[in-house]
């Protein structure tokens, strides 16, 4: 058994006894690790508040076999994820990123340029008054950290080229194949069945596009010039391609409708990503016991 230290966020934390939590961690070092945090639930810890959802902390741990939980050894906190009062959206962006985390990553495998792009967008989303940017940002980085970044010029099946920059209107419909993860062209179209279609348009690979290079740093990308039709289309498209790269739908995906509107959302009590009506009999099965980012 070995002692490993790493920088980590907290995705989730359930009830594992009258006086501990089991503990999703997703590190920059190992990807993600499950992790018994003995004596978390009393009053004196020796892990004190660290261990909220979505925390940014520093952590120590014993690495177990497989089939043991690892050991919470030390957590220290980096940075509390608690968007400022009136940012609704930034508490509802960072419920979605986290079930996206969950569902993304793999036990002991690492993706220290995800878990960059996760902290990171996290830190923007406290005070970021621009969360649709930001999360459109994590989206497409979160899709090209996983290998899952689609095709947008060119053909999936026969590789021709799409004409994305001189199509003048941005509405132009194209038809995008999920499954095969890209565009497809008219002709392919009418010679192959796919199984799956998704109708989208120009302006929704150009903003996908846009978002990615913002992801990578450039801030001069050019996301605020679309249209509200463009972004609908793109998250009609980002929402349906992203449900197929994770093979399944994520509960949170209803509060798009609040973080891309125009208008401030109405407080609500959102369902938490790590929820579960299931029975406590293991840890698995636990319900979540910390509390909600203050809002």
């Amino acid at each position: 058994m070995s002692i490993e230290t790493t920088n980590a966020l907290v995705v989730r934390a359930v009830e594992f006894s009258e006086s501990s939590l089991v503990v999703s961690l997703f590190t920059r070092d190992f990807g993600k690790v499950g992790a018994l945090a003995k004596g978390a639930r009393r009053l004196k810890n020796p892990f004190e508040t660290s261990l909220d959802l979505l925390a940014s902390i520093r952590v120590s741990f014993i690495r177990k076999n497989r089939d043991a939980l690892d050991l919470l050894t030390e957590a220290k906190l980096v940075r509390r994820f608690r968007p400022t009062r009136r940012n609704l959206r930034g508490l509802y962006a960072g419920y979605y990123l986290v079930e996206t985390l969950d569902a993304a990553t793999v036990d002991y495998e690492p993706n220290p340029e995800l878990w960059d792009l996760a902290d990171a967008t996290l830190a923007r989303f406290q005070t970021d008054d621009d969360v649709p940017r930001r999360l459109a940002a994590y989206e497409a980085g979160l899709l090209d950290a996983l290998g899952e970044f689609p095709s947008t010029r060119f053909c999936v099946e026969c590789g021709e080229e799409l004409p994305l920059d001189s199509v003048k209107n941005p509405d132009r419909r194209v038809l995008f194949a999920p499954n095969e993860g890209g565009v497809v062209c008219a002709r392919c179209r009418a010679e192959k069945n796919f199984f799956e279609l998704i109708p989208t348009t120009i302006a929704a690979f150009r903003l996908l596009e846009a978002s990615l290079a913002l992801a990578g740093g450039d801030e001069s990308a050019p996301f605020d010039e679309f249209s509200p039709q463009g972004r609908a289309a793109y998250r009609d498209l980002v929402g349906r391609y992203l449900a197929r790269v994770l093979n399944r739908r994520l509960k949170t995906a209803n509060f798009m409708r609040f973080i891309d509107s125009s208008r401030t959302p109405k407080p609500e009590t959102p369902t938490r990503p790590s929820e579960s009506p299931e029975s406590e009999t293991s840890p698995e099965n636990a319900q979540t016991t910390e509390a909600a980012p203050s809002t």
